[in-house]
């Protein structure tokens, strides 16, 4: 312990020795007879022999804090080195606290409290290699007594009291990570219905921060105009009913969330009581069941639908026990609900010749496919054996892709001939457009192929499919996308002509064959006719609209003399297109089958970077305009190839995405990122946040929060200092979907931003759905905003309504001083380009943090 009082020179010395730490005054007894001094001290003998005895630690040092120059008897006790080992040697200090950076810091720590010191802890090491905590006070008293020639502490052994309190902090740590967790909403209410303490989960309920909610009460919230004061009032009654009944109580309430939506609770209020009755505290746990009511209303209505169906439908789960039959099912079979449910489901009868053969072809279609649809025959309750069309649907649970459910619909195809007709029609046609399906197109084509052999002709083979087509039939409805696939069917026959073929192979996909097409000029023309003709403005539902294909086109002999092949290449020319930008057509060649190769490789590539830990973190600062100081780094990924050298992100990201290998880059980014931001905070940068890119396909995949929920645990930083950028892609994959799992996230505490706005055609509508954090303008906007009017008045646009609606706003892409300075003087929050620093290794960027 060192502090540097000021001296007094003149004050009278006296001799100080270690052998039972005693002192002996100038004149007191013969020195000669006694061990040489080591000190002199101008205290009493008397005084010295009192704090010897004194039940706690004192010690003494020179002036310099270097030596010790007293060492009492508690002082030997606590620490196991005598006095004669610290007393007067300089390796003293360093065996108490070997870590010099400790103990110099400690020392400065002391120095800057002068004689004010108290109480303040130190860790030091005893004899024994156990840790002591001791907290020392200064004795300014004692070292006016001694002329300033020392410094005199005493301390006191709190390593108990140490350890109990990290104890407790520790376990207060693990019940604040687990109350912060809980998916549930649980709030703590004093007895006048003041809001204590709430999880980010029911404070997201309310739309509120803890200091907003924290003294309050239900009906001063809604006094302050909340957009929930009726239902905050509502749930005010029900917290009074629960008082006056003096027990638990269990309703279900209807609320408004924080963007005007109901949204339904099961709400468990539990109130606590004191000896008198007095009101104390009522715990509120609420769970959102808004989906599972959803869900139940939908079963509901499918029930009914079920049950007015004229096909049998039966519901069987992934143990092959029926779980549900429907009133046809019944109907055809002779089998009542009872007699079927919980027992095994026979897809097909014993009768069935190619049984087991037949079972493996459903089983690989179910996995591969997810459906299976054919002829079978089955077994009625009174023995007869029937003909009948079964269908067979695999569900699927979201989160792990296992097959939970299969939903089996068969037609009882012995009650007419229209019936048998109707199985040589689905044999070879498809049932939604009318046009031969793949098997009947596969046939054709052989034989096509062989007469254009014969005759020496060349083949055109076209495969088309409808751009963005997914989301039209998610927004539209199955029935409409259905519609609008009979429609582009009937305009490719219709624009084909008699000689084509034209079938639809799958989804919205469809093939138009060409047969003695003159080259690839031709073929070309046709294309684009059939582009043209699709094209074209239809009305659907009531509503105008447009679509566009993309066309493959592979020529017959030159890319190949089969179907098989032909349709591989044209397939891979298909793909080539939409990557072009989709509404185009394009030509299958060798270029484009080294492509396909150099793809596979570079997927091969990656998959084995993640494996291998060879991707590494580049870190780009964020920084506020008004000040200019870095509050934080967005991690972008990057890929050093061992022989092609770096990758571009924008080439192997889509290779992720397609390859499924996204959900593990994505993991291991998230995990990379928050642990090297938890090594910022404990260089002493604790106010900086880590931005991270979210993919739309970790979304499709449904891993997005436990992903982040993992990151956050494993690093241990706030939520609320990292933050996920999302782009408009994210949010048009199953919306509602996508919504829940961003409410999660926010109750989690995270930020989250929009990325990229204003190149989506709905980025609005988002904000109106949801509230974001963050809104970052595209640099498309911002690089040429000095030079275009038009840039410059969507950025201040941008910004304006960011601002108005109480979001932070960062620019990306700012390459100069002048357009940091227009952003700053349209009060722009946040920037990052090159102007600032370019993305770093984090090392760099730590050094930028320091200055250097």
């Amino acid at each position: 312990m060192t502090t540097q009082p000021p001296t007094n020179p003149s004050k009278p010395f006296a001799h100080f020795v270690d052998s039972d730490s005693f002192f002996m005054e100038d004149g007191d007894d013969d020195p000669d007879s006694h061990p040489a001094p080591l000190r002199r001290t101008a205290l009493p003998a008397a005084m010295r022999e009192v704090l010897q005895q004194l039940p706690v630690m004192v010690h003494a040092t020179d002036a310099s804090g270097g030596q010790y120059v007293f060492w009492n008897r508690e002082c030997e006790i606590v620490t196991g080195y005598s006095a004669s080992e610290m007393v007067g040697s300089p390796q003293a200090m360093p065996l108490l606290y070997p870590n010099a950076i400790y103990l110099e810091r400690k020392k400065a720590e002391c120095a800057a409290m002068g004689i004010g010191l108290r109480d303040v802890e130190w860790t030091l090491i005893a004899k024994t290699g156990e840790r002591k905590r001791i907290a020392w006070s200064i004795m300014p008293r004692l070292q006016a007594e001694a002329g300033g020639a020392e410094q005199w502490y005493v301390g006191v052994d709190v390593t108990a009291r140490f350890d109990a309190d990290r104890l407790v902090r520790a376990r207060d740590k693990l019940l604040r990570t687990v109350f912060r967790h809980l998916p549930d909403m649980v709030h703590l209410k004093d007895g006048a219905g003041r809001w204590l303490l709430a999880n980010p989960a029911a404070r997201a309920l309310v739309g509120l921060g803890e200091k907003e909610t924290h003294g309050f009460t239900n009906l001063d919230l809604a006094d302050l105009g909340h957009p929930a004061a009726e239902s905050l009032r509502q749930s005010a009654l029900n917290e009074e009913a629960t008082w006056q009944s003096g027990g638990v109580s269990h309703t279900e309430e209807v609320l408004q969330d924080e963007t005007g939506s109901a949204r339904y609770y099961d709400v468990v209020r539990v109130p606590t009581f004191g000896r008198r009755g007095q009101r104390l505290h009522m715990l509120v746990l609420s769970r959102d069941i808004t989906d599972q009511r959803s869900a139940a209303t939908k079963l509901e209505l499918a029930g009914k639908v079920l049950d007015l169906s004229k096909d049998g439908i039966i519901i069987f789960n992934a143990d092959n026990r029926v779980m549900m039959v429907n009133a046809a099912y019944s109907t055809i079979s002779g089998f009542a609900a009872d007699d079927v449910i919980g027992q095994p489901y026979t897809v097909i009868s014993a009768e069935q010749q190619d049984g087991p053969a037949l079972q493996q072809a459903m089983h690989e279609a179910l996995l591969a496919q997810g459906r299976w649809s054919g002829e079978v025959w089955g077994r009625r309750k009174n023995g007869e054996v029937y003909p009948q069309w079964l269908s067979l649907s695999a569900l699927r649970d979201r989160g792990s892709d296992e097959i939970t459910h299969y939903v089996a619909t068969i037609s009882d195809l012995s009650s007419s001939k229209a019936a048998e007709q109707r199985i040589a029609y689905l044999s070879t046609q498809d049932t939604v457009t009318g046009l031969p399906n793949r098997a009947q197109a596969a046939q054709h084509a052989a034989r096509a192929l062989a007469q254009a052999q014969h005759a020496g002709e060349q083949v055109a083979l076209l495969v088309t499919d409808v751009d963005n087509f997914k989301t039209l039939n998610d927004s539209l409805g199955h029935a409409a996308g259905d519609e609008l696939l009979r429609r582009i069917g009937e305009r490719l026959s219709g624009t084909a002509g008699v000689r084509a073929f034209v079938g639809r192979l799958s989804g919205d996909e469809f093939m138009v064959m060409l047969p003695g097409v003159h080259g690839t000029a031709d073929a070309a023309h046709m294309a684009r006719r059939l582009m043209e003709a699709v094209g074209a403005q239809m009305e659907l539902g009531g509503m105008p609209m447009s679509v566009s294909i993309s066309v493959g086109i592979a020529m017959f002999p030159s890319d190949g003399e089969s179907f098989d092949v032909l349709f591989g290449r044209a397939d891979a020319a298909l793909h080539a297109a939409k990557r072009e930008g989709r509404a185009v057509y394009q030509f299958a060649n060798a270029a484009m089958n080294a492509a396909a190769l150099e793809r596979l490789q570079l997927e091969s590539g990656l998959r084995r970077a993640i494996e291998t830990n060879a991707l590494r973190l580049e870190y780009q600062p964020l920084v506020e305009l008004a000040s200019g100081r870095i509050v934080g780094a967005e991690a972008l990924c990057r890929w050093d190839h061992p022989k092609r050298g770096p990758v571009p992100p924008a080439v192997f990201i889509p290779v992720a995405e397609d390859s499924g290998l996204i959900e593990a880059l994505g993991g291991w980014v998230l995990r990379t990122a928050t642990r090297q931001l938890r090594a910022w905070h404990d260089a002493g940068h604790a106010e900086l946040m880590m931005a991270v890119n979210l993919s739309a396909r970790q979304f499709q995949r449904g891993i997005v929060l436990q992903q982040v929920e993992d990151a956050l645990v494993e690093a241990d930083i706030p939520a609320e200092k990292l933050e996920l950028e999302l782009t408009e892609s994210v949010l048009l994959h199953d919306g509602e979907a996508v919504m829940a799992v961003l409410r999660r996230l926010k109750a989690l505490g995270v930020k989250l931003s929009m990325d990229d706005f204003g190149t989506g055609y709905s980025s609005l509508a988002y904000l109106r759905r949801f509230k974001f954090d963050k809104i970052k303008i595209d640099q498309s906007f911002v690089r040429d905003m000095i030079d275009d009017p038009d840039n410059a008045a969507i950025v201040r646009g941008i910004i304006s309504l960011a601002l108005s609606l109480g979001l932070d706003v960062l620019a990306e892409g700012v390459e100069d001083e002048t357009v940091a300075t227009r952003l700053r003087h349209w009060q722009c929050t946040f920037a990052q380009g090159y102007h600032f620093a370019r993305p770093m290794r984090p090392e760099a960027f730590i050094e930028r943090l320091r200055g250097g």
